[in-house]
């Protein structure tokens, strides 16, 4: 990709976005998971809980990447750590292969430094997973976790997942991420 074609990324608040810019976040997050794309209708532009942070990259007024970053508490065990949720990242299908999912993940990595939390905590498919330990994140291996999932409309069901998870160092090391179940307390980014 050469520099003309790069796209400019950015990193803002939740409140500081526009309806103008919920409604382009929403139409590349159609595109990009379109078997969801019913979640993703006019401006509403997150499945779960509404993020802190959005990184997000525009070529012109098109948006063609997107994170969604959240700090919130989870158990682990006996703990309670504060983590950053990482959810709805996206590469626009028109984009991907081309190095903008890279520079997505470095963009976050310092979103991630930004918010002061001990971890960065995801959930992916295995197809996927190869792209994010690229970019720097650990699986977390025999990590049985408990969510609740929530549909467009608003209906909860218990998950429990033994697979998927991810995480990135922040303010503490890999060694530091306790024994024992995960228990999500409240909605996934």
């Amino acid at each position: 990709m050469s520099p003309a074609d790069s796209p400019l990324f950015s990193t803002t608040r939740e409140g500081d976005l526009t309806l103008d810019d919920h409604q382009a976040i929403a139409a590349m997050l159609a595109r990009a998971f379109a078997s969801y794309d019913h979640w993703y209708a006019g401006a509403r532009s997150w499945a779960g809980m509404q993020p802190e942070l959005r990184v997000v990259a525009r070529r012109d007024d098109v948006v063609v990447a997107h994170a969604g970053l959240r700090r919130q508490f989870v158990t682990v065990g006996d703990t309670d750590l504060l983590v950053t949720a990482v959810g709805m990242v996206a590469v626009s299908p028109s984009s991907q292969g081309t190095g903008v999912g890279g520079e997505l993940l470095r963009q976050v990595d310092a979103a991630l430094t930004s918010l002061d939390s001990g971890f960065g905590l995801l959930e992916t498919g295995d197809e996927v997973q190869g792209f994010y330990r690229r970019g720097g994140w650990l699986p977390v291996e025999g990590l049985t976790a408990h969510y609740t999932a929530f549909s467009a409309d608003g209906a909860g069901v218990l998950v429990t997942q033994d697979h998927g998870w991810l995480l990135h160092e922040g303010t503490l090391t890999v060694a530091d991420w306790p024994e024992g179940e995960l228990h999500w307390n409240g909605q996934m980014v």
